[in-house]
């Protein structure tokens, strides 16, 4: 079988090991990125590490944030975006619409979805 094919090669024990202590560093540098993530932005903490990577490899398009917003927002159900990007106001999950009192544009955060979510945080 390929079990036996592959288990035969020169060292594969020591390659399997290697391989899952490499692993094993890539996952405490990921944990440790979005901890300070959380840390920086607290409401990411009602997040998963999934829904969080989703949210913060998705910096060019902030609308991506859309699916997750109910989870970090209590009363939040998306936020109302202009065609250029630019945060207006916040949609209830009854489709009251809420104007900010000024406009938030994402691009000034260069890519930190955590720094324009605290202007709508600091908008509430």
């Amino acid at each position: 079988s390929h079990v036996t094919v592959v288990t035969a090669q020169d060292n594969m024990l020591g390659k399997l090991k290697k391989s899952n202590q490499l692993l094993e560093e890539i996952q405490k540098g990921l944990n440790d990125y979005l901890e300070k993530k959380r840390l920086f932005f607290p409401r990411f903490f009602f997040l998963s590490n999934d829904e969080l990577l989703e949210i913060l490899s998705e910096t060019k398009d902030p609308t991506r944030v859309q699916p997750h917003l109910k989870k970090c927002f209590e009363g939040i159900a998306k936020l109302q975006f202009t065609e250029d990007q630019r945060v207006t106001a916040m949609v209830s999950g009854e489709k009251e619409v809420v104007p900010f009192s000024q406009v938030i544009v994402p691009a000034e955060a260069k890519g930190m979805v955590e720094k324009w979510l605290l202007q709508v945080q600091d908008m509430m």
